[in-house]
């Protein structure tokens, strides 16, 4: 009973280091181990020792940490005697290693500061400026940052991806650590502040000169803040250096097509084609800008001409990605069973994609007096979880059709309840009660 209480009165102390080289150096100032011993042995010696006369400073044991609170570093939990609730200890800590260093005293940043305070008291915490810092001190401090990112402090996180590039800046380079650049870069777009998101972009193509990512990147970037000229003007560049990136010439060719620049975009594919005939990826690029200058009957054949290619070689999505034009192409030319056969191709792909599911409904009902067929894939739909009032009012339509009433009234009242400024809805409930009467009066007449 008396060993329980005395490990609840423990008081525990956590001090931080940077690295392993660190926190050895730290067991040994702290327990007073001669440079020449094996510094594991004694250790392990003294947290195994129940002999309270060899204790130090009533320090009890001291075992490793890789957190305090989610802080990640290379930690020493120390257990104290409770005699003196770990005052004596606490004493011996501050002048052997420091209060900076102990508990809540190690600096890790709660709120949003500037450059400079943040430099400060990272460089006293890692201590990069010793020029021969342990490497792990690196990655402990990215560890770091990531968290800042994962707390949604984007600008501590941020002033750390500077400081860690000034520090070590082929740090990045190393294991796809570059990623974390654009990871904060469209989170700092997300929150608005594009000129640091753009920022973060460009320190990556300094990390990564030579790779087409950093270009790829940056022109998404400015495709989705809608600066297509500059996306033009960084792809154009890129593409001399990697003139068979695909992904860098599917942006290259968006950009344009954002532009008006259809011409220059059709002239630009026409000429990668005569190279590459059977080139699935950009046939499809091709149909994907005839389509939208309203060219559908060349827009079915260069998707036929993708789909006769070398589809095999690109991936799944894109081969859905073709299938679901051809499905656009056939629908707007009024060709409607042909329709219908390509959305579904597209379903063996995405099985749950509300949109193709819709399509095929609103094919099979408006289109193909299949009504039953229709009620399958809006049932899919709403199985999967979609909620809306859309979905709502095409089962409502398809239930009137079929003549079950009661089914039909439940989802158009809905559907009015969660759209009501949808006029259609409206109109359909207008025509149910119509027949709803009509049925009535047929039978009073009887």
């Amino acid at each position: 009973m008396v060993d329980k209480i005395r490990k609840e009165n423990r008081m525990p102390y956590y001090i931080f280091s940077s690295n392993s080289r660190e926190r050895e150096e730290t067991v040994k100032k702290l327990l007073k181990i001669n440079q020449n011993h094996d510094i594991r042995r004694v250790w392990a010696e003294y947290n195994n020792d129940r002999s309270h006369e060899s204790r130090i400073k009533g320090i009890l044991s001291l075992k490793c940490k890789n957190t305090y609170r989610g802080i990640p570093g290379y930690w020493v939990k120390i257990e104290s005697d409770s005699n003196d609730y770990g005052k004596q200890t606490l004493l011996y800590l501050h002048n052997i290693i420091g209060i900076e260093r102990i508990n809540d005293n190690v600096f890790y940043p709660k709120t949003a500061l500037s450059f400079k305070e943040l430099e400060s008291e990272w460089q006293k915490k890692y201590r990069f400026k010793n020029g021969n810092q342990h490497p792990e001190s690196y990655r402990i401090f990215f560890k770091e940052i990531k968290m800042l990112m994962s707390e949604n402090q984007l600008n501590n996180a941020y002033y750390g991806l500077i400081l860690l590039l000034q520090t070590k800046s082929g740090f990045l380079k190393k294991y796809n650590r570059y990623t974390i650049l654009e990871d904060l870069a469209f989170r700092l777009d997300q929150e608005g502040d594009f000129d640091r998101a753009e920022r973060c972009l460009r320190l990556q193509r300094k990390v990564m000169p030579d790779s087409s990512f950093p270009a790829l990147n940056i022109s998404n970037l400015y495709l989705l803040n809608g600066m297509s000229e500059k996306a033009v003007r960084v792809l154009r560049s890129s593409l001399k250096k990697h003139p068979n990136d695909q992904y860098l010439m599917h942006n290259y060719i968006m950009a344009l097509s954002n532009e008006g620049n259809y011409h220059l975009a059709v002239a630009t594919l026409k000429k990668i084609l005569e190279k590459d005939i059977n080139n699935s990826f950009y046939w499809k690029l091709l149909a994907d800008l005839f389509y939208e200058t309203e060219d559908l009957q060349t827009a079915i054949k260069c998707y036929r001409k993708a789909l006769y290619g070398d589809i095999e070689e690109i991936q799944e999505d894109i081969r859905a990605d073709i299938y679901f034009g051809m499905a656009a192409c056939f629908y707007e030319t009024n060709q409607y069973k042909k329709a219908k056969q390509y959305y579904l191709k597209v379903l063996k792909t995405f099985p749950e994609d509300h949109y193709t599911l819709m399509n095929v409904s609103q094919i099979c009902f408006h289109h193909l007096d299949e009504p039953e067929e229709a009620l399958k894939y809006a049932k899919i739909v709403e199985e999967k979880g979609s909620d809306n009032g859309y979905i709502h009012y095409q089962l409502g339509l398809i239930y009137m059709a079929l003549e079950i009433r009661e089914k039909a009234k439940w989802h158009l009242y809905k559907a009015r309840r969660m759209i009501p400024y949808f006029q259609p809805v409206h109109e359909a409930l207008h025509q149910l009660r119509s027949l709803e009467n009509k049925t009535q009066k047929l039978t009073f007449d009887k």
